[in-house]
């Protein structure tokens, strides 16, 4: 598998989703290659297997203006490609 992640390691919690990448794939023995590519973006992109992880929200979280997938959400789609190959 591979996981290309951009990312800003100046927020938080996009660094916490690179994090969660990581330990997701190593807790499961998951062989993932993961690319990534720091840069000062608002919210982070993730693509797997060629596939972009997009939100599907029309408004974003509370007063939050970021909007990008939760860990919940890569979660799942790291599941769904890990089965799938």
């Amino acid at each position: 598998m591979e996981i290309g992640f951009i990312y800003s390691r100046e927020d938080p919690r996009q660094r916490e989703a690179r994090e969660f990448v990581d330990k997701y794939c190593r807790e499961r023995g998951i062989m993932a290659r993961i690319i990534d590519r720091v840069k000062p973006v608002k919210s982070p992109t993730v693509i797997i297997n060629g596939e972009a992880l997009t939100e599907r929200r029309a408004r974003p979280r509370k007063k939050n203006p970021r909007m990008f997938p939760s860990i919940e959400d890569i979660a799942r789609a790291l599941e769904q490609h890990a089965w799938s190959l």
